[in-house]
């Protein structure tokens, strides 16, 4: 595990907590200007921070082959003795034509933290404690998927 790119990127991810809008138009690639949903979050930051391109929504980014899956979604949330920071957990969506129904990504941030931007009407993105989070995901039948890893 390459360290240095955690702690690199996971500073980067707490230097954008709650200065971005939320928004799915073209803007949300304007991450550094203060946009942003998702998706486009995890991707400006691996690119920005690590210069990686793991695409720039989720269905991309849940395929790309510069990831590897580390937990395919078994329980309704990961078991955190396999989670590293800078990894990505999906989430199921509302668009069955998506690869796994996907339509949310959030970022580990370690200690039972995660990052990411829901469009809730406030800056994000925003810090969650992962159990909650992924509980209230399953109770709202938008589940847990699977834990990518793009940092070795």
């Amino acid at each position: 595990m390459n360290i240095s790119e955690q702690v690199q990127i996971i500073r980067q991810a707490l230097l954008l907590r709650e200065k971005n809008q939320y928004t799915q138009s073209s803007r949300r690639l304007l991450v550094d200007k203060g946009y942003s949903d998702c998706s486009s979050f995890v991707w400006w930051l691996y690119l920005y921070t690590l210069k990686m391109d793991i695409g720039m929504d989720t269905p991309e980014q849940i395929l790309s082959l510069k990831g590897i899956d580390k937990d395919f979604g078994t329980a309704p949330v990961p078991d955190t003795s396999i989670l590293s920071p800078g990894d990505l957990l999906f989430f199921k969506g509302s668009d069955p034509s998506r690869p796994f129904s996907v339509g949310h990504v959030e970022m580990y941030l370690g200690n039972h933290k995660i990052i990411g931007h829901i469009d809730n009407g406030h800056p994000g993105p925003t810090i969650k404690n992962l159990t909650d989070f992924c509980e209230m995901r399953y109770a709202t039948g938008r589940p847990y998927i699977k834990t990518r890893r793009f940092i070795f």
